[in-house]
């Protein structure tokens, strides 16, 4: 049988790889990092707690769908539940910031699940938006639906969420439909608010999970919110194991076909011949022969591999999103209320994610709870968890970083103090006098962890521009590589699933 060779353990990887092994394959997975598995998806492990540094649910993992069928074609859908988040606030916004002295206002918000209850909720909060409010909603879901109903088959298959002139040109819709998303494509999310006449508290709930796109809204493309917010509210679930158990169980799998998983192998270069790559060469000296080369790592990083100096790309890095691990002692009762939750906290104008100054508080966090969902600690600790996330700066971590050890240590440790702070003030009052740790996972830090480029969250920009780009081109691909990095293709685990099961189709005939 065919020998596989995957670099990079990021979902794209491990899922397809679990896919080749269980069809017989022989798989090797390469990863650089001495310690984790997982790329974005990793967990660290702090004294008896777990964190997981990327995501904090999934969606597309109910019956029948993409995820679930996944987990069903491997024969770990029972060993890897994922438990659907709370229907009637699965969510919770809050907005504003409670400093003392001066004027502040502050809003706290929970999110139903569902685009039309979201609306609905909203109108109650402010009924003088209501029709505002209802052309936004009617739009998002008319759109969304065509999205699910049409690019379900064509749009992972141009590797992007998009692709504008086929979708424009087919004769499946009615022409006000293909107007309305003619006109949104081109959109960025504060376009689109200012379309419908969204008042600018009433747009800090609407973009309030924005930093799952790790993008300012006057950026981000108008499609992908909608498509990525119809996705969340379409069935937003959690591994009720926990992350780590998630890339473990699809190690097993490999494994137990027998492939591999290397855990500190990294890829220094991939050698060529004949328009193919034959091989993999890792910093030990170790090699492996392959027949195919799955690369989880972005276009750029995977040709640097190469010595392709000839083959160059567009396309931008996403930002960087830095993480807080906090640990506290005896627990918390407000934390475990979390369980099924995710809670957002911003300052009340539009996130910053081009340039965030980062020697400064942070103005969004998006809060998770590994404890409050069952999976973070041992079964016998008493303390709570929490993973907290930031806009990031590579560029000016990475000057701090080269000041020095101890300039480093200063920038975390006071950042970690920040972060503290605030979710005293706004979220979890007296949280600050029960800290029994926290640590900064910085930009710098990502980067030397999983070798993402420029420590980029989503592999490439949800920007308008990146997003009307269209799929990355490789005029001299060597015949047997594959990309699956969310770079390449789309982020997120139900997209690094979708991708792999793409190329399990177009290689073995099979399907899921």
């Amino acid at each position: 049988m065919a020998r596989i060779v995957v670099v990079g353990s990021g979902i794209g990887g491990m899922a397809s790889a679990a896919l080749f092994a269980r069809a017989g394959y022989r798989v090797t997975v390469l990863e650089a990092n001495e310690d984790y598995i997982g790329g974005h998806g990793r967990c660290l492990r702090v004294g008896n707690m777990r964190f997981s540094m990327g995501p904090q649910y999934v969606w597309e993992f109910g019956d029948g769908e993409t995820g679930g069928r996944f987990l069903e074609y491997l024969g770990i859908h029972d060993v890897c539940p994922f438990l659907p988040m709370e229907e009637d606030g699965f969510e919770r916004l809050f907005v504003g910031d409670r400093k003392k002295g001066g004027n502040w206002y502050f809003i706290d918000f929970s999110v139903p699940m569902g685009l039309a209850r979201f609306g609905e909720s909203l109108k109650r909060m402010f009924p003088e938006e209501a029709e505002a409010i209802d052309f936004l909603f009617n739009d998002m879901i008319a759109v969304y639906d065509v999205y699910k109903a049409f690019f379900r088959k064509n749009a992972v298959n141009e590797s992007r969420l998009l692709n504008t002139t086929r979708f424009l040109l087919t004769g499946k819709i009615s022409s006000a439909m293909k107007v309305r998303l003619g006109r949104t494509i081109y959109m960025s999310v504060k376009e689109l608010f200012d379309r419908h006449g969204i008042s600018p508290v009433a747009r800090r709930i609407l973009y309030g999970h924005g930093g799952i796109f790790a993008e300012s809204e006057s950026d981000m493309s108008a499609v992908a919110y909608i498509v990525g917010t119809g996705n969340y509210h379409a069935g937003a679930r959690y591994p009720q194991k926990g992350f780590h158990h998630f890339f473990s169980s699809l190690a097993g799998v490999i494994e137990e076909a027998g492939g591999s998983v290397h855990r500190g192998k990294r890829v220094i270069r991939l050698e060529t011949g004949g328009g193919r790559v034959s091989r993999a060469v890792c910093t030990d000296g170790s090699s492996y022969t392959c027949d195919f080369l799955f690369s989880d790592l972005s276009p750029r990083l995977t040709y640097a591999l190469i010595d392709d100096s000839e083959e160059s790309f567009d396309y931008a890095p996403s930002h960087a999103v830095g993480a807080c691990c906090i640990v506290i002692a005896g627990g918390l009762a407000s934390v475990r209320e979390m369980r099924g939750k995710n809670y957002w906290w911003q300052d009340g104008v539009e996130i910053e994610y081009r340039a965030p100054d980062v020697t400064r508080p942070p103005r969004m966090l998006f809060i998770n709870s590994p404890t409050a969902n069952g999976f973070g600690g041992e079964p016998e600790t008493a303390d709570d968890s929490l993973a907290v996330f930031f806009p990031g700066n590579y560029s000016q971590e990475l000057a701090v970083h080269r000041q020095g050890p101890d300039a480093f240590f200063s920038f975390k440790t006071q950042l970690a103090k920040q972060i503290i702070d605030i979710l005293d003030r706004n979220v979890f009052p007296g949280i600050s006098g029960r800290i029994a740790f926290s640590e900064i996972v910085s930009a710098v830090d990502t980067e030397a962890q999983i070798l993402a480029e420029r420590a980029g969250a989503y592999g490439r920009r949800l920007s308008v521009d990146e997003i009307l780009k269209g799929g990355i081109r490789e005029k001299r691909r060597p015949e047997n590589l594959h990309n699956v990095s969310a770079a390449a293709n789309s982020p997120g685990v139900a997209a690094g699933i979708y991708t792999a099961k793409l190329l399990f189709a177009d290689l073995t005939k099979k399907n899921f």
